[in-house]
């Protein structure tokens, strides 16, 4: 593609007709190029290509022919095309068609290089809770047009409520959608799972957006999906015999690990809600051992036990 652009720039910026020599000089190829490019420009981008009688190429200037759409390199519109190729994974439904003529013309455009349209990625969602297609459409149309979204929205202890809110943007976390928006109800910010979204209208004001500094600082101070201003620090006790793989494990931007030696190591979480923070370390198994603060190894006990209850009596 890069070659066709200088080829057009050649011929929109000179004033006299170019021969084919002329061409393969200046664009460093060979001849059976230049006529591939050429013909590239006059039957795909349908461009004023003329020829006069010495065989000199030159541009109908009075056309005022310009190369349409963006245009990429190989690299780029094989990064383009996984990432199409991801969202349509993701959440295709109603945006299969469109995502699907993405990949095409982005294929197309990739053969013209030689390069055929590999997968090269698998990508496996697992544990995923789908929104419906309406309602993720609905979301995205409101935070393009930067209005405001009147919500239907039920918990997921099935307590309902109507929200007006202002999106800020869509979360893709542990293999599910939510919507971080500003929630004029409460006057703060708060998330919303889109699979529990029941309905969803763009409305006609337009939406209040969060300060991008606070926004970041809002998510970013601590653990996992339940943000807000870090009130504890966690600190865990890891057996590397059991979990190796923690050593080179990132769970939040602001961790601290300090190796106690070649079998252990001790990991400091800020957080400021529990839940996920401890549903992540019970997968770690006895692996992975509590020792501050005294509340949050009480929870863990706690729900440890609440576990062993259930293998206590028959099923």
């Amino acid at each position: 593609m890069k070659r066709l652009e200088q080829l057009d720039h050649i011929l929109q910026t000179r004033r006299t007709p170019i021969t084919v020599e002329q061409l393969m000089d200046q664009l460093n190829c060979s001849k059976a190029t230049v006529y591939r490019r050429l013909n590239e420009l006059k039957t795909h981008y349908q461009a004023p290509l003329l020829q006069d009688d010495e065989h000199r190429y030159y541009y109908d200037k009075q056309a005022n022919f310009a190369l349409p759409g963006i245009r990429f390199t190989a690299e780029e519109a094989q990064g383009l095309l996984m990432a199409a190729d991801i969202l349509n994974k993701l959440q295709g439904d109603k945006l299969s068609a469109p995502i699907a003529r993405i990949i095409q013309a982005i294929s197309e455009l990739l053969a013209e290089q030689g390069i055929t349209n590999q997968k090269l990625i698998q990508f496996i969602p697992t544990l995923v809770r789908k929104p419906h297609p309406d309602i993720f459409l609905t979301v995205l149309t409101a935070l393009q047009k930067r209005k405001k979204i009147q919500l239907s929205y039920r918990s997921r202890q099935g307590k309902q409520s109507e929200r007006l809110v202002s999106p800020q943007h869509l979360s893709y976390y542990k293999n599910n959608w939510y919507l971080d928006a500003w929630c004029h109800s409460v006057d703060g910010l708060r998330l919303f799972a889109l699979e529990l979204i029941e309905q969803a209208t763009v409305d006609i004001e337009k939406a209040y957006l969060h300060d991008k500094q606070q926004l970041r600082a809002h998510y970013a101070n601590s653990y996992g999906l339940f943000a807000g201003d870090a009130r504890h620090k966690a600190i865990i006790r890891i057996d590397l015999n059991q979990a190796p793989w923690v050593e080179n494990q990132i769970w939040h931007s602001q961790q601290k690990i300090i190796q106690q030696d070649k079998r252990s190591l001790t990991l400091e979480i800020p957080y400021h809600h529990s839940a996920e923070l401890i549903s992540d370390i019970l997968q770690l198994g006895s692996a992975a051992e509590i020792v501050g603060p005294k509340s949050l190894r009480q929870d863990i006990k706690q729900a440890l036990q609440n576990s062993l209850q259930q293998y206590d009596a028959p099923p």
